[in-house]
């Protein structure tokens, strides 16, 4: 240090050995030799020593550590922080004035919570001088142990969030320090660590938790006996151990969470309370066990698995709450750890679950399973998901449907595009089908899922295609006859009704008339039955027919039209629910009627794309799911011939292919629909005769028989011509 500003050291020490009373004076001469003390490093020369005694001989002074304005507070707890600093490991103070000095020090401390306070950097600069020359451990020599505490508390009460990493990597370094130096970790300053690490109090900030848990795991060795006592007399009911109104679960989570190795043994004594007659405690508990296996990366030590094991068994709990509790955490573990090797066990427990006798628990398995399934189809074996579909002939209705919602979830989710070609969820729509059959489902739900919930929104048709011909090869005759009775319902009993109401509808509103609301009733009447309450269904429609809304009923129209494609229908289907509005009496009604009355599950696109997946499969050599394809369509001729306008020349040339099976299934489609598409036939009528005509002589027998149906429905000779074929 040059010579002048040893000069000027001595004389501001001087000075301040008799405190100018201005408050400005005084703070500028602290500044002054707070500036020049930093420039000095530890072990100084004597000269240099003795330059700085008279401002050490000050500070010491009564008068300025016990002065009470704030900004002269800081300055002397600056000049004492670095004189400290310099004269380290020696103190240049006696005990008493040290303790001063300490409790000025801590004081400045509290101002770190205003960072937009100009003294904020004055005040960071003391924190690291501490931190970094681990001044802090002469408080552990002189016996400040309240005073350790008030600064531990001080520190957890300032820390921010938005604190620069410096500011919150100081309070973390003096407080390791403190901790490490001392003999023993009081009682009183294990009380301020651990009811930061609380996780059920409300006021302790996100930075403090952090910086305290910083500390737990750097300081492990020295802390875990402290914190394994507290822990283990809490759980055992130990109440000579004061708690202060510390929640001993959230410390025991919070610490395992940063040290996992300090609580490990504590982990076990958990098992008590999962077996506790207290529901109560054995919430708490599983909730605890749940929380700590569910933690990212973390993983279940051989001391550990008897209480995930307890944890597991409380999934058959007398107490549906504990069991609920359990597979919300169940479903947790899955979704963050599925790779573990607890995770095929905890899927197993699931399954046992599945016929729990509280209907609220069987709902909530088959969302855990559904919604894991959902996530990664991967983590669930596709057995599992057999398993949970049986919950569809559930006697809790609740259950019947959330399954079935559930099911047609995963459907969607194996049918996206990143696993487009997985094919190991098709027998789903067969499991849909089947529910036609329930009382609680009938066609209400079951094509509202077929035509809306199955798919991506962005699935293609061919797509779609696809996928329906894969499955109907699985399907079984009650699932085909469970397809064909939801189309001819659809067909019968709305569409065609449907028709015959609308016009009605217009007559009426341009005159009162008494016969024509005797048809709109009877229309009304057959279209209720394809609903699952006829009587509550016939009254909507009649609330329907008083409905009024702009380009209400012109969208009702569109839908009808077979023209419409599924796409427009999806389309025209939301503008009209939106007219009719949520909250509607008729908008879940509409929400039925738009699906059932419209050609959203099958439109033209849908025969065209069957007709070609049929070639596809046939140059493939695949011949039952060319056989899928051809028994799709003749369903489809059968109930919604109208579909099948515009591929009358594609069944023609059909006729003609040397595959038996396409040659077989084309004659069926033509002896279904044969009626229908007569009149787009046009000119190539005549032709498709002859080919009918010689199919007949020289077919076998079903083909001979599906050529005489089509020459039947075909031609407008009421069946003068089949006659004579069958004659030859």
């Amino acid at each position: 240090m040059a010579q002048k500003q040893q000069v000027l050291l001595r004389e501001i020490g001087s000075k301040l050995e008799s405190p100018p009373t201005s408050k400005d004076a005084l703070v500028k001469l602290l500044k002054q030799g707070a500036a020049l003390l930093t420039e000095l490093d530890q072990s100084p020369s004597k000269s240099v020593m003795e330059s700085m005694q008279p401002l050490v001989n000050a500070i010491a002074n009564t008068e300025l550590l016990k002065h009470q304005d704030r900004e002269v507070q800081l300055f002397v707890s600056a000049c004492a922080c670095e004189i400290t600093r310099i004269t380290a490991p020696e103190p240049p103070f006696d005990d008493d004035v040290l303790k001063d000095i300490f409790q000025l020090i801590v004081g400045t401390f509290k101002g770190l919570s205003d960072m937009s306070s100009p003294s904020f950097g004055r005040r960071v600069v003391i924190l690291e001088t501490m931190a970094r020359y681990r001044s802090c451990v002469v408080m552990l020599d002189i016996e400040c142990d309240s005073l350790i505490n008030e600064m531990f508390s001080t520190f957890l009460a300032v820390a921010r969030d938005d604190h620069p990493e410096n500011v919150l990597g100081s309070m973390e370094a003096i407080m390791e320090a403190l901790i490490e130096e001392s003999e023993d970790v009081s009682d009183n300053l294990l009380q301020i660590l651990l009811a930061t690490m609380d996780g059920n109090k409300k006021d302790v900030n996100r930075a403090a938790k952090r910086v305290v848990g910083n500390v737990i795991r750097k300081c492990a060795a020295k802390l875990e006996p402290s914190i394994k006592q507290f822990l283990v007399s809490s759980i055992s009911g130990d109440r000579k151990t004061p708690q202060h109104g510390i929640s001993y679960h959230g410390v025991l989570y919070n610490v395992y969470c940063c040290a996992p190795q300090v609580v490990s043994e504590v982990v076990p004594y958990l098992t008590g309370e999962l077996l506790s007659d207290q529901l109560d405690v054995r919430l708490k508990a599983v909730g605890l066990v749940g929380d700590l296996i569910s933690l990212p990366g973390s993983t279940i030590s051989e001391v550990f698995k008897p209480v995930f094991l307890e944890f597991l068994k409380r999934l058959s709990d007398r107490a549906v709450e504990v069991r609920m509790v359990v597979l919300e955490h169940a479903k947790t573990y899955l979704l963050v750890n599925p790779s573990r090797p607890e995770a095929n066990t905890i899927i197993s427990a699931l399954s046992e679950r599945f016929l729990d006798y509280d209907e609220n628990v069987r709902k909530q398995v088959v969302s855990v399973v559904c919604d894991v399934a959902c996530h990664d189809l991967a983590l669930i074996p596709v057995e599992t998901i057999k398993l949970l579909s049986e919950r569809l002939r559930d006697k809790s209705l609740t259950v019947k449907k959330y399954t079935l919602e559930k099911l047609a979830a995963i459907h969607r989710v194996s049918c996206s595009s990143d696993s487009k070609k997985n094919d190991q969820y098709d027998w789903i729509v067969g499991k849909v089908l089947r529910c036609f059959y329930d009382k609680d489902f009938r066609s209400d739900a079951i094509e509202h899922v077929l035509s809306l919930s199955l798919y991506p929104s962005k699935f293609s048709v061919k797509d779609k295609v696809e996928n329906w011909v894969k499955a109907f090869s699985r399907f079984e005759k009650v699932e085909v006859k469970a397809l064909e009775k939801i189309l001819e319902q659809k067909q019968r009993w709305l569409q065609q009704e449907m028709q015959k109401y609308l016009p009605l509808r217009r007559l009426s509103l341009e005159g009162d008339s008494t016969e024509i609301q005797k048809k709109e009733t009877a229309c009304f009447r057959v279209m209720s039955r394809c609903f699952a309450d006829p009587t509550k269904a016939e009254e909507k429609f009649q609330m329907l027919n008083q409905f009024k809304g702009p380009n209400f009923w012109n969208i009702l129209t569109q839908l009808l039209d077979p023209n419409t494609d599924s796409l427009q229908a999806t389309d025209l289907r939301d503008d009209l629910l939106k007219i009719v509005e949520v909250t509607h009496p008729l908008y879940d009604f509409m929400s039925t009627l738009t699906v059932k009355s419209s050609y959203i599950l099958f439109d033209k696109a849908h025969v065209k794309e069957f007709l070609l997946e049929a070639g596809v499969h046939k140059s493939s050599g695949s011949t039952e799911l060319m056989c899928s394809c051809m028994s799709i369509l003749v369903i489809l001729a059968r109930f919604s011939p109208s579909l099948l306008h515009g591929i009358e020349a594609d069944l023609v040339h059909l006729l003609e292919d040397d595959n038996e099976i396409i040659k077989e299934g084309t004659l069926h489609i033509l002896a279904k629909a044969g009626g229908t598409i007569r009149e787009q036939l046009g000119a190539s009528s005549s032709s498709l005769d002859l080919i009918l005509e010689r199919i007949c002589i020289e077919g076998s027998r079903r083909q001979a028989k599906y050529a005489v149906h089509a020459l039947a429905s075909i031609t407008k000779d009421d069946g003068l011509m089949s006659l004579s074929v069958l004659y030859k």
